[in-house]
């Protein structure tokens, strides 16, 4: 339900500033009347342009805001207050709404785990899961520890990833605007000389004149449009659903397939690691896990984990019926670690070698990327370049004909 922020007098005259969830700002005002206050102002804390394009809480701010939970829960202080501290110093306007509410509702009695579960668009079951196994056995502050290293490990990986596709993303917005300013100011240009000749024209370059004029012409137009096709692309990029087919689409290719099966392996070790630390139970810890992965196949047999433990079948025996997903050094690293005591430690370091080999990979992957893109930078000159001069050779050769008839 939406959140509202009120301000009302009590019979004393003392005035109460507070929040309160409620289905439309009426059913606030009633609710408040009924309790025999005087209310002064409501004022809802939603967007205006709804939950598509509202703001999001990046991996570093859950982090942040992880970190100093601790040392503040660590230094006694209450739940409430820690929240409004850290919502002060927040610049994020969803993560100000989140706390102002965390801190209202959990003055009234609520529990940390169910007023932050109001947000599940906002923290995961990972994220969730683990304040909730804290607060039942009681070491909140150590859970916020914890995920702050799953936190700040997760937003490594990820800048790692975006750091390594920023060179061809680059390369390929720089081709887009030479493409386009050459289309829109140049062409045009040519356009505007040659078509008022009385030649004869071969028909593509007729064609490709005739496009420049038209660009030339209606500059706003072209340059609305591709505007709008570049808000649609992001918009579709945000849209869940469109990501997922995108994801599955690139995900087929060989590099890309191996590169996002690393990246599984660390954040399913490393999630299943942080969620045995906080006390969850193990068969609650592997579908919990199995919802943090990207890849189909993996996620689906991963859902059945915890079905074959229920069997009494140990993590490492699972792993062996599935060893087509998991490679054997895992499979032999987490049947140590059982044998040792010792699981929540080695799939640790199980996660931080598979890291280190999602940045070797991309560092491969980025420098096979380089030729390849300088070969299609190279084709795409040369198509601009013949897209130019060959309705200026064209023409000139129906000149020569003309003078020498």
């Amino acid at each position: 339900m939406p959140l509202f922020t009120y301000k009302v007098k009590d019979a004393h005259g003392k005035i109460i500033e507070d929040t309160m969830q409620a289905a439309s700002r009426e059913d606030v005002a009633a609710t408040l009347k009924s309790e025999g206050y005087q209310l002064l102002t409501v004022k809802s804390l939603e967007t205006n342009i709804g939950s598509l394009f509202a703001g999001r809480i990046s991996l570093s701010e859950k982090a942040s805001f992880c970190r100093f939970m601790g040392i503040m829960l660590r230094s006694g202080l209450p739940i409430p207050e820690a929240a409004e501290i850290i919502r002060e110093e927040s610049t994020n306007k969803k993560m100000r709404k989140i706390l102002l509410d965390v801190a209202s509702q959990t003055r009234k009695g609520k529990s940390f785990s169910s007023v932050l579960g109001q947000y599940k668009n906002d923290f995961d079951p990972i994220f969730l899961t683990m304040i909730k196994a804290g607060e039942q056995s009681g070491t909140l502050e150590q859970t916020f520890d914890y995920l702050t290293k799953q936190l700040v490990a997760s937003y490594d990986l990820s800048q790692k990833v975006k750091g390594s596709l920023m060179y061809p993303a680059v390369i390929v917005i720089a081709m887009v605007g030479v493409g386009l300013l050459m289309m829109v100011f140049v062409l045009p240009r040519i356009s505007a000389v040659f078509l008022k000749m009385d030649i004869k024209i071969p028909a593509a370059t007729k064609l490709i004149l005739n496009i420049g004029q038209f660009m030339g012409t209606h500059v706003p137009l072209v340059l609305g449009s591709v505007g709008l096709i570049g808000f649609l692309i992001v918009l579709f990029l945000y849209i869940q659903t469109t990501r997922r087919i995108i994801f599955n689409l690139f995900a087929r290719l060989p590099m890309a397939s191996k590169v996002i099966k690393q990246i599984d392996l660390a954040r399913f070790s490393r999630t299943i690691a942080t969620l045995l630390k906080s006390g969850v139970p193990i068969m609650e810890t592997l579908n919990v896990a199995a919802d943090s992965l990207r890849e189909a196949q993996i996620r689906k047999k991963a859902k059945g984990f915890s079905l074959d433990i229920a069997k009494g079948e140990s993590l490492s025996e699972v792993m062996v019926k599935n060893r087509h997903l998991f490679p054997m050094i895992m499979i032999q690293t987490v049947k140590a670690g059982e044998k040792t005591g010792t699981l929540e430690e080695v799939l640790q370091e199980v996660a931080e070698f598979y890291e280190r080999e999602v940045e070797y990979s991309l560092k491969r992957f980025t420098a096979l990327l380089e030729p390849i893109l300088m070969l299609v930078v190279g084709v795409a000159v040369g198509v601009m370049v013949v897209m130019m001069i060959s309705p200026i050779y064209s023409i000139v050769g129906s000149l020569q004909s003309a003078i020498q008839r």
